[in-house]
């Protein structure tokens, strides 16, 4: 398998918000909310680097999946987290290692200067919530909470 992690551009973001519609199809938040147009993301992101980027996955010139990578600041943790905010395989592609190899690539490019890599995921995904805690994904001690404005 060889799969290549690189920048999005304008180019992807049809068949990225094609994933982004099926990951929520399949996985959907558990809030009632509109489905999200990635091109305000990819455009938020390519004004202000600093908040982070959207990564394609790409296996012989094909987009495959997806990460939404934030960066923010912890106090708590006294450094930088990387957020993965969403990650989507398309199913055919999915348990050839993908995701693994992602993980890696994210270890071995930004993780040098942060504290911890962050996600979440439904209760309900079963077998993401298996993938992630073997990656070394633990529950957070924290209860996370929300309120949308």
């Amino acid at each position: 398998m060889n799969v290549n992690f690189r920048a999005c551009t304008e180019d992807d973001l049809v068949i990225v918000q094609k994933y982004v519609l099926s990951l929520y199809q399949k996985d959907p938040p558990a809030m009632e909310m509109t489905l999200p147009n990635i091109q305000a993301t990819f455009w938020e992101f390519t004004n202000k680097p600093q908040k982070g980027r959207i990564v394609v996955f790409e296996m012989d010139n094909t987009v495959v999946g997806y990460a939404i990578v934030v960066f923010f600041w912890s106090n708590e943790y006294g450094g930088d987290f990387i957020e993965i905010d969403e990650l989507f395989v398309q199913e055919d592609d999915r348990g050839n290692g993908i995701g693994t190899a992602f993980f890696e690539w994210i270890e071995k490019t930004w993780a040098k200067k942060a504290v911890a890599l962050s996600l979440q995921a439904t209760p309900s995904n079963e077998r993401a919530v298996a993938f992630y805690q073997r990656r070394g994904f633990r529950a957070s001690p924290n209860r996370h909470l929300m309120k949308l404005l």
